[in-house]
């Protein structure tokens, strides 16, 4: 692994205990949460129970409010962003995209290559069962599959 970035937020976050009950894609969320300080996440499903975990988890975690430190996407296909220029300012420099079933069928799978190649995107992590955006200005674009 060749981004520092990267590998410290596999190490320092995602390949730690405990893990969060649930499936891994959760894990990975609640750990995203946590590991870069989220206060903001969008999060346009009605999962509940999810909801509650991470208001349980980290009592300052907001849902409203703009740019979103974490935008979680449960469901690819019904993506509300569908090209970089629909996320206008609700995105800042520092903000995870983080989109569940990247793989589910060939619309998600097409989708997801879609989303690698908007113009602000520096860094993707295909993770199998989700997949992490960034928008890091100071990085060089990369694009890494990492099995958790």
């Amino acid at each position: 692994m060749h981004s520092p970035f990267v590998y410290n937020f596999i190490t320092r976050s995602l390949y730690t205990k405990p893990r969060y009950k649930g499936n891994k894609v959760f894990d990975i969320l609640l750990k995203s949460i946590g590991y870069f300080n989220a206060r903001i996440v969008h999060f346009p499903t009605e999962n509940s129970v999810l909801k509650d975990v991470i208001q349980e988890s980290f009592p300052k975690t907001v849902f409203k409010g703009k740019p979103y430190d974490i935008i979680y996407l449960e469901h690819p296909e019904e993506d509300p962003f569908q090209d970089y220029g629909s996320l206008g300012n609700a995105i800042q420099n520092d903000s995870m995209v983080l989109i569940n079933s990247i793989h589910k069928n060939r619309k998600a799978e097409t989708h997801w290559e879609n989303i690698k190649k908007w113009e602000h995107v520096t860094v993707t992590i295909d993770f199998f069962h989700c997949g992490a955006v960034f928008f890091r200005k100071e990085q060089a674009e990369e694009h890494f599959k990492i099995r958790i």
